[in-house]
């Protein structure tokens, strides 16, 4: 059928969209976001050229303009799910999780049956931790295409995670049907096949040896094998394929975490510690006057892998307590008070009224990030949130907080071994020396401030825990002010439901277990680095020096 409307008659942005449109449906997607840019430049502006314009300016890193772009399609056509689709995509990227979750959830309530949104959604929400959300959409992607191999391997992943066998041989099965060789539904069964070493090392080596395999899964295979050879006892061999891994995973993140003037946690902790060391005594600030919707407010922290996970897994087993586990709850608070050691002087002197809107962005953020605190003992869980003791002390006078202690060469390795969603804070952790440094630090600092301001503070000492559980956890609840019940040592279901977020849910799923003590002992060589750094720690949190 020929057009009515002579090529003549149309409009140079008809005849513009048109061009581009063509050389889409050509599958020529070079030509159709030159004709997209030159359009743009020209003054036409239609959400295509925004979108293809956008796609070159993520290549080329530029997000913040791409997001841009993406902003301005969106309000130009605001019911294109596709475009909604596209920000998310561009916000994950920008480590915007949250806000690239919106975006997802956008695009399926336009377009609820629009399968690549329902993977994208999935795979933002297993960086935000919510892992058994997060299976719920990859289920639905595969409900919509069956031949998602991507949905199912990740589907594997996730089961690996919360120790289901039969569920992560069965979607690992259903991706290798689709794709042989799946990555990771391979690095999904090596997982599963910790309790035989020799099967695991064999099926994780004929992975390395593919020179197909990208370096991201390559960097996952290396850390698997450490587990492998961890658990067939081979320390110094575990040890470099652990450091194989991190190096992969560092060389990868390092433009984005080093970038030239780009803030590092290392510089903040530089400045801090010797901040809070030289501050005096500071009488306690009064309670607030403000209501607030928790019953109890509770902050839980220490530094990764000393225990943290554990004891909020008992907790939110009781009824009068939920929790929030490692969502970044104080980025505004952040943004505008540690950003140097004057800011910090300001913010101890603050008036209420300066600080009052931080603390109503700080419930709006535990509201967005879905948790419902009113009326009970809310549990603000992340490791890091060590380093914003200045800001819980001003923010929250009457808040109380649960500091979580381990052996510093235990926490530290395990943190070297362990894999982490990649943040600034994490990136560290994927160098030994960097690792202690941090801990050292960040250490420095919280018995520095400490011994400043006054704020009610339970120390839980993680080696006691696992020893007497029942015993460690009621003095915790006794201080967090939760009537005691001994249904709260029973916690590993969670874990096996995927609620745990943390880097810990596996270990969280196998139960209480001891054997975490002392795993240090075995790596002394590799650790030996690190050992001098790590000793006043050591001798001062009451461990044995061997």
């Amino acid at each position: 059928m020929t057009s009515d409307i002579t090529p003549a008659a149309q409009s140079p942005l008809t005849l513009a969209l048109e061009a581009v449109t063509a050389a889409l449906r050509e599958k020529d997607i070079v030509r159709a976001k030159r004709l997209s840019g030159e359009a743009l430049k020209r003054g036409f502006e239609h959400p295509l050229f925004l979108n293809l314009r956008a796609l070159d300016r993520e290549k080329a890193g530029q997000f913040d303009l791409a997001l841009a772009d993406l902003r301005r399609a969106h309000v130009l056509s605001p019911k294109d799910f596709a475009i909604l689709n596209a920000c998310g995509l561009c916000l994950a990227q920008m480590d915007r999780s949250e806000e690239a979750l919106q975006c997802y959830d956008q695009a399926l309530a336009l377009k609820p049956d629009f399968e690549p949104g329902w993977f994208n959604r999935g795979w933002v929400l297993e960086r935000l931790g919510e892992t058994a959300e997060a299976a719920a959409s990859h289920l639905r992607a595969v409900a919509l295409n069956p031949n998602h191999v991507f949905a199912w391997a990740t589907l594997a992943h996730l089961a690996a995670r919360r120790g289901d066998v039969v569920a992560t041989r069965d979607y690992a099965n259903k991706a290798l049907a689709l794709q042989p060789g799946q990555p990771t539904a391979i690095l999904a069964l090596a997982d599963m096949e910790l309790s035989d070493p020799p099967v695991a090392e064999r099926r994780l080596r004929e992975l390395l040896a593919r020179s197909d395999l990208g370096e991201f899964d390559r960097a996952v295979a290396w850390g698997q094998l450490g587990d492998v050879l961890n658990a067939a006892d081979r320390p110094a061999e575990a040890f470099a394929a652990y450091k194989a891994g991190n190096d992969l995973f560092m060389k990868d993140a390092k433009p984005k975490f080093e970038a030239p003037g780009q803030p590092t946690v290392a510089a903040a902790v530089a400045w801090m510690a010797p901040w809070a060391k030289a501050q005096r005594p500071q009488p306690r600030p009064p309670s607030l006057s403000i209501a607030r919707p928790a019953s109890g407010h509770i902050f839980l922290m220490g530094f990764p892998r000393s225990g943290t996970t554990l004891i909020e897994s008992m907790l939110t087993a009781h009824p009068d307590v939920v929790s929030l586990e490692e969502r970044s709850t104080l980025q505004a608070s952040v943004r505008a008070w540690l950003a140097g050691p004057a800011m910090l002087n300001r913010l101890i002197g603050a008036r209420d009224a300066e600080l009052s809107p931080y603390r109503q962005d700080y419930w709006a953020c535990v509201k967005a990030f879905g948790s419902d605190p009113t009326g009970k003992i809310f549990i603000d869980k992340n490791p890091f949130n060590s380093l914003k003791l200045p800001l819980i002390y001003r923010l929250f006078p009457d808040a109380k907080v649960v500091f979580a202690i381990r052996d510093p060469r235990d926490v530290v390795f395990s943190c070297f071994r362990r894999r982490f969603n990649l943040n600034p804070s994490t990136y560290e952790l994927l160098d030994l020396n960097r690792a202690a440094a941090l801990y050292d630090g960040m250490m420095a600092f919280a018995e520095s401030f400490r011994a400043a301001f006054f704020y009610e503070e339970h120390q839980l000492v993680y080696e006691q825990l696992v020893e007497d559980p029942a015993t460690e956890a009621k003095a915790v609840c006794a201080f967090i002010g939760a009537p005691w019940r001994d249904d709260l040592v029973d916690f590993s279901g969670r874990a096996k439901r995927g609620d745990v977020a943390s880097a810990s849910s596996a270990q969280i799923a196998r139960g209480l277990y001891t054997d975490g003590a002392g795993q240090w002992r075995r790596y002394r060589r590799e650790l030996e680095p690190v050992l001098g750094l790590l000793a006043p720690w050591v001798e001062r949190f009451g461990y044995p020096a061997d």
